[in-house]
Protein backbone atom coordinates (compact mmCIF):
# COMPACT_ATOMS: atom_id res chain seq x y z
CA UNK A 1 0.00 0.00 0.00
CA UNK A 2 1.65 3.08 -1.18
CA UNK A 3 1.91 5.90 1.80
CA UNK A 4 -0.30 8.79 1.10
CA UNK A 5 -0.45 12.27 2.57
CA UNK A 6 -2.85 13.14 5.02
CA UNK A 7 -5.68 16.45 3.72
CA UNK A 8 -5.36 19.15 5.84
CA UNK A 9 -7.71 22.30 6.46
CA UNK A 10 -6.63 25.56 5.71
CA UNK A 11 -5.38 26.19 8.91
CA UNK A 12 -2.83 22.91 8.57
CA UNK A 13 -4.80 20.28 11.24
CA UNK A 14 -6.10 16.90 9.61
CA UNK A 15 -9.29 18.20 7.15
CA UNK A 16 -11.64 15.28 9.75
CA UNK A 17 -15.23 16.46 7.96
CA UNK A 18 -13.35 15.13 4.33
CA UNK A 19 -12.31 12.13 5.92
CA UNK A 20 -15.95 11.70 7.62
CA UNK A 21 -17.16 12.16 3.85
CA UNK A 22 -15.39 9.94 2.34
CA UNK A 23 -16.23 7.07 4.87
CA UNK A 24 -19.64 7.98 4.88
CA UNK A 25 -19.74 7.45 0.85
CA UNK A 26 -17.28 4.26 0.95
CA UNK A 27 -20.21 2.76 3.74
CA UNK A 28 -23.32 3.79 1.20
CA UNK A 29 -21.32 2.09 -1.36
CA UNK A 30 -20.53 -1.36 0.19
CA UNK A 31 -24.37 -1.06 1.57
CA UNK A 32 -24.97 -1.24 -1.61
CA UNK A 33 -23.29 -3.72 -2.52
CA UNK A 34 -24.70 -6.31 0.38
CA UNK A 35 -28.02 -5.29 -0.74
CA UNK A 36 -27.49 -6.45 -4.07
CA UNK A 37 -25.68 -9.98 -3.60
CA UNK A 38 -28.87 -10.51 -0.92
CA UNK A 39 -31.23 -9.85 -3.36
CA UNK A 40 -29.69 -12.10 -5.91
CA UNK A 41 -29.11 -14.77 -2.99
CA UNK A 42 -33.15 -14.53 -1.73
CA UNK A 43 -34.05 -14.37 -5.49
CA UNK A 44 -32.17 -17.71 -6.19
CA UNK A 45 -33.33 -19.64 -3.81
CA UNK A 46 -37.04 -18.99 -4.82
CA UNK A 47 -36.53 -19.24 -8.32
CA UNK A 48 -38.85 -22.02 -9.71
CA UNK A 49 -36.80 -24.54 -11.86
CA UNK A 50 -38.48 -27.61 -14.01
CA UNK A 51 -38.49 -30.82 -13.51
CA UNK A 52 -36.33 -33.04 -15.52
CA UNK A 53 -38.75 -35.87 -16.47
CA UNK A 54 -37.13 -38.93 -18.01
CA UNK A 55 -38.13 -39.69 -21.36
CA UNK A 56 -37.88 -43.72 -20.42
CA UNK A 57 -40.52 -43.39 -18.33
Amino acid sequence: MAKQALKTDSLGNIDIDYYIQVAHQQRSEYVAELGSALKAKIKGLFSAQPTKLSPSH
